[in-house]
């Protein structure tokens, strides 16, 4: 239907450096050798050619993109007013003139088209007889070839010159600076939170805020754009292996050709490498100092030695917060993502280490952006925070044993009530034995009421404490806590009752059973402090 090529992308320059022009009409009529003269239109010669087509199709604007020439003898048209609706329509389509073959319909362009030409702007040519349209097409063919050339050529050279930038100058500095003064534009590199890591020139960095607009989606992860203003077009990259690290963001007033987008990418590609050897290295720091985190987390640690460790890392020794990360029933070894990766990925300082029971522990200043970065790792690889979060107070470089204490609570009561992240500020009672300098008040109720059970079971060999345990947790079920046990109900009430005869106290009454939940949680915390 329509003789053509597909149309070429819009040129990038020479490889000099200086703009490569494209072909417009005027050109083409001034070359003699082709006998093309203007009919009508001269106002819009300046018009850059894309490709040309011939074509005897009343309307073959579908089927063609801004910039063509269309040549015509008119054969497939109705008259001099299909003509003239044609070089309306191609106008309208941004179409770069039209072509009319003489001497085989018409004898000259009819006045219709060549008021139609005038009126819109578009340039009408007349074609002699004893010029083929294939003539013209390989004329705007070579140029065309010569343009491509220049601009592979341009960006070849750019990309030579972003390599020296960035050895000599670092991946973000040395990026922006090129492609500003290779592409006539303003560059940033942009980190996931919108920060201004790198611009050029320097002042560019105060219009990065205005163009970070659809750059964060719901999940995180970044996208690739072109975005086309009235006064502005704008080409970002995502940085990063799983594009989550920032952004790469080139902008100017003219529009961008298809090699500025390869110079773009091929500059977010070096960016994201340096990214990544940055992260890979801290993540491996971060690896080589577990042993020493697993030493401070131990009773009796020096503290002056916790302290030099946390604060070589960024953590206020006055305000470090353990976390617990506890290992997901249904997660296997392959599963299990290094917790320092997702830790070189964010700017927070922190610490981790493994435990002998497959759990993580992190020690932190902000607990909040630590636990919303393990929930993200998590989601994007389809995964929850199944086996639980638990989080100590606020405790100084001093006190990390005790945090690491009040984390596992927080992590065994929270899985008991179905709670994903539990802070000890989240449970009262414990967060008061806790605080309980002298630990007088629990110490003297372990001893009235754990210790006497515990003399019974070895006495009767009756698992009394984890009875009564099972028996609180479940609120006084006693079908449920026999359950729990794997015994019958009946044993579960006479083991009831030897707990009643030991201590001579009603299990029925609220306040024995406060008392007695008290006991048991400093006894956990006793237990879990002596290990």
């Amino acid at each position: 239907m329509i003789a053509g090529t597909p149309p070429r992308a819009a040129p990038a320059g020479a490889a000099e450096g200086r703009p490569t022009m494209p072909l417009t009409v005027r050109e083409l009529v001034s070359r003699g050798e082709l006998g093309l003269s203007v009919a009508a239109g001269a106002a819009g010669l300046d018009r850059p050619i894309s490709w040309v087509h011939a074509s005897e199709v009343p309307d073959p604007t579908p089927w063609l993109d801004p910039g063509s020439l269309v040549l015509t003898t008119g054969l497939g048209h109705d008259g001099p007013a299909s003509l003239a609706t044609l070089a309306r329509r191609l106008d309208a389509a941004g179409a770069a003139g039209l072509g009319i073959g003489v001497d085989v319909v018409h004898t000259a362009v009819p006045e219709e088209v060549v008021r139609a030409g005038d009126s819109t702007g578009l340039p009408v040519l007349v074609v002699p007889y004893a010029t083929p349209f294939v003539a013209i097409a390989r004329a705007v063919a070579r140029r065309v070839a010569e343009e491509e050339r220049a601009a592979l050529q341009r960006a070849l050279d750019v990309h030579r010159r972003l390599t020296g930038a960035v050895l000599d100058h670092g991946a973000a500095p040395g990026a922006v600076r090129v492609l500003a003064r290779e592409l006539g534009g303003r560059a940033a590199v942009v980190d996931r939170a919108g920060r201004c890591l790198a611009a050029g020139p320097e002042d560019a960095a105060g219009e990065v805020g205005g163009l970070l607009d659809g750059l964060r989606p719901a999940d995180g992860r970044r996208r690739s754009l072109s975005v086309a203003g009235p006064r502005r077009h704008l080409l970002g990259y995502p940085l990063g292996t799983e594009g989550t690290r920032g952004h790469l963001l080139v902008w100017r007033e003219s529009p961008f050709a298809g090699t500025d987008h390869g110079v773009v990418a091929a500059a977010a590609s070096l960016v994201t490498y340096e990214l990544e050897l940055q992260r890979s290295a801290l993540a491996r720091a971060r690896r080589s100092s577990a042993d020493a985190v697993r030493e401070v987390l131990r009773e009796g640690a020096a503290p002056a030695t916790a302290a030099r460790l946390v604060t070589s890392w960024g953590i206020d020794p006055e305000r470090v917060v353990v976390i617990l990360l506890g290992r997901a029933p249904e997660a296997g070894d392959e599963d299990a993502e290094d917790v320092h990766d997702v830790l070189a990925d964010q700017d927070v300082p922190a610490l981790a280490c493994s435990t002998d029971w497959g759990e993580t522990v992190l020690l932190t200043t902000r607990a909040d952006l630590v636990i919303d970065a393990l929930r993200a790792s998590a989601e994007r690889r389809g995964r929850d925070l199944s086996g639980g979060v638990g989080v100590s107070d606020v405790l100084t470089a001093a006190e990390l044993a005790d945090g690491l204490r009040q984390a596992r609570q927080a992590l065994a009561i929270g899985r008991k009530e179905g709670r994903t992240v539990t802070s000890v500020r989240d449970l009262s009672v414990v967060e008061l034995l806790l605080a309980s300098a002298e630990r007088s008040i629990p110490e003297t109720l372990v001893r009235r009421l754990v210790d006497p059970l515990r003399r019974a079971e070895e006495e009767r060999g009756v698992p009394l404490v984890a009875t009564v345990r099972a028996f609180l947790e479940h609120n006084g079920s006693v079908a449920d806590a026999s359950a729990e046990l794997g015994v019958h109900r009946h044993t579960l009430r006479s083991r009831l009752d030897a707990v009643r005869q030991v201590l001579g106290r009603d299990l029925d009454s609220s306040y024995v059973r406060l008392e007695l939940a008290i006991a048991l949680q400093a006894q956990a915390l006793r237990a879990d402090s002596a290990d």
